[in-house]
C-alpha cells in the first residue's frame, strides 16, 4: 500500500509522535485527519500542517465511540497513537489509564470495524516486557510489564491480535522503545531526555533516578515514522514489532553525552531513588522488523541528540553550544 491519496486518521495528532507522524503522512501526500483532547498535545505542534490543505483537525477524545465513527468513515488507515502515556501517573491513576488506553483501543477497533477502516496501526509500548532480564527483548518472549501503564499496552496489543483473528481487521502493533525528538515536551512525566534537555537549558544538575546503570534503547522520533509507514505499506497484519535503535546506552553514560554535545561538562550528575514501576535495563532485538518492514534505523543516539539540540535551538533560542 502507497500512502500518498490515502485517507487517515492519526489519534492524538497533536502529541509528539502524532505530530511528527502527521507531518510526513502530508508530505507523502495523504489525506490526513488529525484528533485529539489536548490533555497531552498541544495545538502549536499542528503548526505545519495547518498549513497543508489535505489536513483537518477535529478535536474529540477516542473515549466516545459516536465521535469516532463519524471521523472514521471512508478511511484507509488508522495511526492509533493516541493515549495515557506516562508511567509514574498511571501508578497514581491506574482507572484513567485502563480508560483511555484500553476502553479507547476497543472504540478505535469498534469503529475500524464497522466502518471498513483497511488497516489499523498501533503505537504498543516496550513496557509490555517489564523486568524481565533476558536481552535485548524480542517479541515472542515472555511479557510481565510491572505498571499499569504497561498492562494496558499489552491487553491492546492482545485486543489488536483478536480484532484480526475474529473480525479480519488488519491490524499491526509497534513496541515503541523510548522515543525522543522535537515537540517532546519537557515536564514531570516526560522522557528523560526531554527533562534532561530542559535543566540543561536552565544549567542545572542532572537527576538520575538509580545508580545510572539503568539502561535503554533511545529511538529517535524519525525512525520512529519511519516504522510507522512500513508497517502500513507491508503486508503484517496480526503482527507485532519492537521498533528501536538496537543499541542501549545507560543514564549514566547518556547524560554525560547530553553534557558533552551542549558543552556544558560543568553540569553535576546526581543520583537519587529508584522510581516505583522502572524497568532496569531494556532495548530492542530489531531483526523481525528488519525481516518483515525493511526498517533500518537512521540515528544512532548521538545523531538524534544532535538533531533534537539544532531543532531546540532553532525553535525557542535555548542557546545550547553546539
Amino acid at each position: 500500500m502507497e500512502i500518498k491519496e490515502k485517507k487517515v486518521v492519526v489519534t492524538g495528532a497533536a502529541g509528539f509522535i502524532g505530530s511528527n507522524l502527521t507531518d510526513f503522512l502530508l508530505e507523502q501526500g495523504a489525506e490526513v485527519i488529525g484528533i485529539d483532547n489536548f490533555f497531552n498535545g498541544r495545538i502549536e505542534n499542528l503548526t505545519e500542517a495547518f498549513k497543508n490543505d489535505k489536513f483537518e483537525f477535529l478535536k474529540g477524545d477516542i473515549r466516545d465511540l459516536t465521535f469516532l465513527l463519524d471521523v472514521f468513515e471512508d478511511v484507509d488507515i488508522v495511526y492509533h497513537q493516541a493515549a495515557f502515556t506516562s508511567v509514574p501517573q498511571s501508578i497514581k491513576m491506574p482507572e484513567n489509564c485502563n480508560n483511555v488506553n484500553v476502553n479507547g483501543v476497543l472504540n478505535v477497533l469498534n469503529a475500524a470495524r464497522r466502518m471498513d477502516v483497511e488497516k489499523i496501526i498501533y503505537a504498543s509500548s516496550s513496557s509490555v516486557y517489564g523486568d524481565t532480564p533476558t536481552l535485548p527483548k524480542r517479541e515472542e518472549m515472555c511479557r510481565l510489564p510491572i505498571s499499569p501503564y504497561g498492562v494496558t499496552k499489552l491487553a491492546c496489543e492482545a485486543y489488536m491480535q483478536a480484532y484480526h483473528q475474529v473480525y479480519g481487521l488488519k491490524t499491526t502493533s509497534l513496541r515503541y522503545f523510548n522515543v525522543f525528538g522535537p515537540r517532546q515536551k519537557d515536564s514531570t512525566y516526560s522522557g528523560v531526555i526531554a527533562i534532561w534537555l530542559g535543566h540543561i537549558i536552565k544549567n542545572e544538575e542532572l537527576t538520575i533516578n538509580g545508580d545510572g546503570k539503568i539502561s535503554r534503547d533511545f529511538t529517535y522520533i524519525k525512525d520512529v515514522v519511519q516504522a510507522n509507514i512500513l508497517a502500513a505499506k507491508h503486508d503484517v497484519a496480526g503482527e507485532i514489532f519492537n521498533i528501536g535503535a538496537g543499541s542501549p546506552i545507560s543514564l549514566t553514560d547518556l547524560a554525560k553525552l547530553m553534557l558533552k554535545l551542549s558543552n556544558k561538562n560543568n553540569l553535576k550528575i546526581v543520583y537519587s531513588v529508584p522510581r516505583p514501576g522502572d524497568i532496569l535495563h531494556s532495548y530492542a532485538d530489531i531483526s523481525k522488523a528488519k525481516r518483515l518492514l525493511k526498517f533500518e534505523p537512521r540515528y544512532n543516539q548521538e545523531q538524534g541528540l544532535l538533531e533534537y539540540f539544532k531543532w531546540y535551538n532553532e525553535t525557542y533560542g535555548a542557546n545550547l553550544n553546539l
